[in-house]
């Protein structure tokens, strides 16, 4: 009976504990890894996002040309691949910016369109020269529409992660609370943490090693929570499921919840493996003890 009420305690330290670790772990990834420059820029690399938004850009242009009569080459031969890489990492940039702090006048993606400008113009004004069309006021309102309207939509093909629709319904701000609330809830399990970490050592004061076997078991127990559902949906490519219409927006949604769902099932796989050290750093403790005793008697 004495033993089962210093058992208890213990146990329910513990039971707490894998709650604290899970949410502390999870609160810290929200903040440092999820929401990061970082995090957006590793995906945009490992989907190849730039060379998928180029590939849509192409084919737009080039079923514009048919009713427009504007080669698509005209606004291909001057943006590049590399131009649309330069464009979806200006959007994380400028994404990010905002969703840690209110720095910045609106959300907006900067890219040089200066070599398009210029290929639009060398086209209107051969195409006016040959047809002998008036280069008035009217005429330069179409041109300057024309080369507005392209540069939108390079704009929004190169917003491959629609952040521009996330500022366009005020979620920046509602994210940046969201990082504010998940920075305090971290200090808070951190300290909870903390307290129960005191706890659980006086408990086990009597028999210090034993503090190995409960952190083993706490840390064993929230990496197989989080880590196990984490590699099910990794290994069923669950993500995959998901209907989108553009393929560089679905390559970045699937690809941005793999990534996040990788991240995570990876911390807690080392929480995990952390716990399965400390259980085995207990055993050898109770088989030292054990073989120092017998060789006492």
């Amino acid at each position: 009976m004495t033993k089962l009420k210093l058992y208890i305690p213990k146990l329910i330290l513990t039971f707490l504990l894998v709650f604290l670790c899970i949410g502390t772990g999870i609160s810290f990834l929200v903040q440092h890894s999820f929401l990061t420059y970082k995090a957006f820029e590793t995906v945009t690399n490992q989907q190849n996002l730039d060379e998928k938004a180029y590939s849509a850009l192409e084919s737009y242009f080039k079923s514009r040309a048919n009713s427009t009569g504007i080669p698509a080459e005209v606004y291909l031969d001057a943006i590049t691949q590399e131009d649309m890489k330069q464009g979806i990492l200006s959007s994380i940039s400028e994404a990010v910016e905002h969703m840690h702090s209110h720095i910045g006048d609106g959300y907006v993606i900067t890219m040089d369109f200066t070599k398009l400008e210029t290929s639009v113009m060398n086209f209107f004004n051969q195409y006016a020269d040959t047809n002998n069309i008036q280069k008035d006021e009217i005429f330069n309102q179409k041109v300057q529409a024309n080369l507005e309207e392209a540069e939108a939509k390079i704009l929004y093909t190169a917003d491959t992660f629609r952040f521009g629709t996330i500022y366009e319904h005020g979620w920046f701000d509602k994210i940046q609370t969201f990082l504010n609330l998940f920075q305090k809830l971290m200090i808070v399990l951190c300290i909870l943490t903390a307290v129960i970490l005191l706890c659980l050592i006086l408990c086990c004061k009597s028999r210090f090693s034993e503090l190995f076997y409960w952190l083993g078991l706490t840390g064993t127990i929230s990496g197989l929570l989080i880590s196990a559902p984490c590699l099910y949906l990794l290994r069923t490519d669950y993500f995959s499921g998901f209907v989108v219409k553009d393929v560089q927006i679905f390559s970045a949604v699937t690809g941005y919840l793999q990534y996040i769902t990788k991240q995570t099932g990876i911390a807690f796989v080392i929480i995990g493996v952390t716990g399965v050290i400390f259980l085995i750093l207990f055993g050898l403790i109770q088989k030292i003890s054990h073989t120092n005793q017998t060789t006492a008697e």
